[in-house]
């Protein structure tokens, strides 16, 4: 079934591409530079049955909606403020049956400071936003223990103000914060 639904959101997302930006990724590397990638990420998810992950700066809805299409007990919250890209993502959750996400169609600096989300995402993930921004909402969206994710590029940094390099695979990096002792 994950194939399927997988094939569907592609199929969609280049559909879509036609007149919304969301990826400049040819449909025949879409696997392996888009999904496989995404699907990665989970690695680092801390364990537990239910978790709460926000991913900033949603787009096309990388990593996102691949790793809710594979892990459907987590509930996800795409994080985009350009409202057509935010459509697209309402419609592909839909077209996909996805009851484990909401879109959120604002800027991921708000949405850290919505005393709704403050402190209650156990990750935060992005694909292609600054790392400083992604840092920054994840300040206000992580719980203590929580972990940022974000899709590895050769040139990144591994330090960040406040987290530091938890763990790293070809096409990710996990973070978490710096706890100081009460």
């Amino acid at each position: 079934m994950t194939d399927k639904l997988i094939t569907r959101y592609l199929d969609e997302l280049y559909r879509w591409n036609e007149k919304v930006n969301l990826t400049s990724v040819a449909r025949e590397k879409a696997h392996a530079v888009l999904i496989e990638p995404s699907f990665a990420m989970a690695e680092f998810f801390p364990p537990g049955d239910t978790l709460e992950i926000f991913d900033i700066g949603s787009g096309g809805g990388l990593p996102a909606i691949p790793l809710a299409v594979r892990h459907p007990r987590h509930r996800f919250t795409l994080v985009e403020s350009d409202r057509k890209k935010a459509v697209f993502l309402q419609h592909a959750a839909g077209l996909l049956g996805l009851k484990n996400v909401r879109v959120l169609n604002e800027r991921s600096e708000k949405v850290s400071q919505d005393p709704a989300c403050r402190g209650t995402a156990d990750v935060v993930t992005s694909r292609a936003v600054k790392r400083e921004d992604v840092f920054a909402a994840a300040d206000g969206l992580l719980k203590p223990s929580g972990r940022v994710i974000i899709h590895h590029t050769p040139d990144a940094p591994e330090v960040a103000s406040g987290y530091h390099l938890y763990g790293k695979i070809p096409s990710a990096d996990c973070f978490t914060r710096h706890l100081t002792a009460p």
